[in-house]
């Protein structure tokens, strides 16, 4: 036996306790989803207390399969590896054939041994010396234990043995699936893409609304829907919502309507300095932000989706302060995911850049939050003052339903 193969190390899944087999099966189908969507059918997977051992007739498809282990969530580390029989003749045999494995570029070098089989005839300390020797004797090269050029990995378990020289990380955390569906406010900026990754990271697998205000760009958003969508087992469900309706009535909004209501709830009026089309605008984008979240929601529960999620990260925005954030999320009926909550902007920015959002995100486009975006944003918006007019908006519940009712055609 000397069978390439491919090794998957679970990480945080071999952690779990009784629902581990979940975890692990999940990890499988996904798996399997990925090497099939990319023309890859005749393979087979064994699965192992700590590790999956992908193998393929064909094994010089091995490392072209590997490749795309790098969008599959759940995976620690993975390599291609030989397996040997639990033999140590074998091993003796394959150290002495060792540029037959790897290509001999390199001068120093080191054995790195460890056994899962106390039973093996050599601990792995003498293997080490032992492996070590032949390798020096055969092929001129000098060991070197510290910083060596080149590591070979080899890993003794009771049926077999495992060797391999180069470890690729994995993308880490949890099976896109395992922790259910989330629908993602995806809004065309930088952030939310990268919310997107997190929560997918986290296993929730990732529905998107978009609201728009005009039809000029929406291949922007079904482009970034695409591009995550290898990490999200390949799902890209959009759902693109004409918000016009919204903006129209609430563009009405004028700040006599805010001053009065201040005065009615007893609340401090001061002297504004700031021009009248700036101060009326200040009230407009919590009321916007309050309905895309109520619209998400009712979509969500429709889709039969227990969350929803949007990119806010705190203080970035004055729409991203606690106190408007907390405005915003009250009218929410379901939990509001926040991944990138304590982010700062170079950490999303070189996720994008990662993940392959970044340039897609910087095409131009006019979101809907720009519409009504105050020179002077207010930061610490009052709910009454909000509830308020939402009131004075005429027939604002009507309007909400009205676009509601529309959300399920607008899948895409």
């Amino acid at each position: 036996m000397n069978n390439r193969c491919l090794i998957v190390r679970y990480g945080e899944l071999f952690l779990k306790g009784k629902n581990r087999n979940v975890f692990i099966q999940k990890l499988i189908a996904n798996i399997i989803l990925t090497f099939q969507k990319n023309d890859f059918f005749n393979f087979k997977i064994k699965k192992l207390h700590d590790q999956l051992i992908i193998t393929n007739p064909n094994d010089n498809e091995l490392p072209k399969m590997a490749s795309f282990l790098n969008q599959v969530f759940g995976i620690s580390t993975f390599y291609l590896a030989y397996q040997l029989k639990n033999d140590l003749e074998e091993v003796y045999n394959f150290a002495g054939r060792i540029n037959d494995y790897c290509q001999i570029n390199f001068t120093t070098f080191k054995f790195d041994i460890r056994r899962s089989d106390k039973t093996f005839s050599k601990n792995s300390l003498t293997l080490q010396k032992e492996l070590g020797a032949i390798v020096v004797r055969d092929w001129g090269l000098k060991v070197d234990l510290k910083q060596p050029q080149k590591v070979f990995y080899i890993r003794i378990y009771q049926d077999f043995i495992i060797f391999f020289t180069e470890k690729m990380k994995g993308l880490g955390g949890l099976p896109v699936g395992v922790s259910g569906r989330v629908l993602l406010l995806l809004s065309g900026g930088i952030d939310s893409p990268v919310a997107a990754y997190q929560l997918m990271k986290r296993g929730l697998q990732v529905d998107y609304c978009h609201f728009y205000h005009q039809k000029e760009g929406q291949n922007k958003i079904l482009a970034l829907g695409e591009k995550l969508s290898p990490y999200n087992n390949y799902a890209r469900d959009v759902y693109l919502i004409d918000a016009q309706p919204l903006f129209t009535e609430i563009s009405h909004i004028r700040k006599q309507r805010i001053i009065s209501s201040l005065k009615m709830l007893n609340l401090t009026v001061k002297k504004r300095k700031e021009p009248e089309d700036e101060y009326h605008l200040k009230y407009r984008l919590i009321i916007l932000k309050r309905a895309f979240v109520r619209l998400a929601c009712s979509l969500a529960q429709e889709l039969k989706i227990g969350a929803i999620a949007t990119g806010d990260s705190l203080a970035q925005v004055a729409s991203q302060t606690l106190e408007s954030l907390a405005v915003i999320h009250q009218v929410s009926s379901l939990i509001i995911l926040c991944p990138l909550l304590t982010w700062d902007k170079k950490e999303i920015i070189a996720t994008a850049e990662d993940i392959g959002t970044y340039e897609l995100s910087l095409q131009k486009y006019e979101d809907c939050c720009s519409l009504f975006e105050p020179k002077n944003p207010i930061t610490k918006p009052k709910k009454e003052v909000v509830e308020k007019l939402e009131k004075k908006i005429f027939f604002w519940s009507e309007i909400l339903e009205s676009v509601r009712k529309k959300i399920r055609e607008s899948k895409i």
